[in-house]
């Protein structure tokens, strides 16, 4: 089933909600003016070159210098050169941002470069609904609360993604399938640490600094059914539903899946194979590992902001 996006731009915050398969695939909320700096160019100052990082510190006028990897760099810049580079991963914890000098861009940076002084911002990163849409392929439409946003959008998408162009369309916030409470309901769910399967089975969600954590838990049914049986059918079960659960809650970095101990290696091979087809509804997922006799399964998410958590809990004061 086609996915539906719905846009709602006010003028303190964006909200940008994506339905998928009848349920809330991703729900992003940002203030104005609060926005990731993934994809903005600058035109930054080298402060140092770390031999023993191969990289360089540049600064482009954040809180914190941010890294240019020099692996791939042809001559290597030297302090106090001026480069142009891209934000391609945000900062986190005490790390700044990650930089490229591989410029991703419509616009001649160059050009506006002539003109500044740095560090300074070239070109603004995209907000909020432009780097959610850019992450998607295609979608069956795309819905605005307000006509005024609509031609904005739809612009935006020949420029940048001419498969959704033609598909933006205004419709009043009280007339949208799903409602607003529709909406806020599955949020809630995400944001609960554990998830009932309709099989019986559970997840129980544990982010922590370096990874997250997922368990797969088969709760009573074991009990009624034979065992190998049973965590098969809970396996397979929380395969579909985890990535789903990964893009509504935003979760990035290394996930670490602890499914039910299954000793039948065709088995696991099911698992993994329901796992990896189910991937297709989250974009970010760049990887998914094989699963060990012990039942754990490693995928890689590229992380993308701040969580679902973390975006509601600003979002509601």
């Amino acid at each position: 089933m086609a996915d539906h996006v719905f846009v709602s731009i006010s003028l303190d915050r964006i909200e940008f909600f994506r339905w998928a398969n009848d349920r809330l695939a991703q729900a992003f909320v940002e203030g104005t003016g609060a926005g990731s700096v993934i994809g903005g160019i600058y035109l930054g100052r080298v402060i140092r070159v770390e031999p023993s990082l191969n990289a360089a510190f540049v600064e482009i006028g954040l809180d914190k210098p941010g890294l240019l990897p020099l692996k791939k760099q042809g001559a290597r810049p030297g302090e106090g050169d001026a480069l142009i580079v891209q934000v391609r991963r945000e900062g986190r914890e005490e790390k700044g941002v990650r930089l490229t000098t591989s410029i991703k861009t419509l616009v001649d940076a160059a050009a506006i470069a002539k003109s500044k002084q740095p560090p300074a911002l070239l070109v603004a990163p995209p907000n909020l609904w432009q780097r959610s849409l850019g992450a998607l392929d295609d979608v069956a439409s795309i819905t605005c609360d307000r006509r005024v946003d609509v031609p904005v959008i739809d612009e935006w998408c020949r420029r940048h993604r001419p498969t959704l162009a033609g598909k933006v369309e205004f419709l009043a916030e009280r007339d949208w399938v799903p409602s607003r409470a529709d909406i806020k309901d599955a949020i809630a769910e995400g944001l609960d640490e554990e998830v009932l399967l309709p099989g019986g089975g559970k997840l129980l969600f544990e982010p922590v600094r370096t990874l997250t954590a997922i368990d797969v838990n088969s709760a009573a049914a074991t009990a009624e059914k034979g065992f190998e049986r049973t965590a098969l059918s809970v396996n397979i079960e929380a395969a579909r539903e985890i990535p789903r659960q990964l893009a509504l809650r935003n979760l990035g970095g290394i996930v670490v899946i602890d499914f039910i101990d299954l000793e039948n290696r065709n088995k696991r091979d099911q698992v993994i194979e329901a796992l990896r087809q189910a991937v297709g509804v989250d974009p970010a997922i760049e990887w998914v590992g094989n699963m060990s006799r012990l039942g754990l399964v490693e995928l890689l998410r590229r992380r993308n902001g701040p969580t679902l958590s973390e975006m509601w809990q600003v979002a509601n004061g």
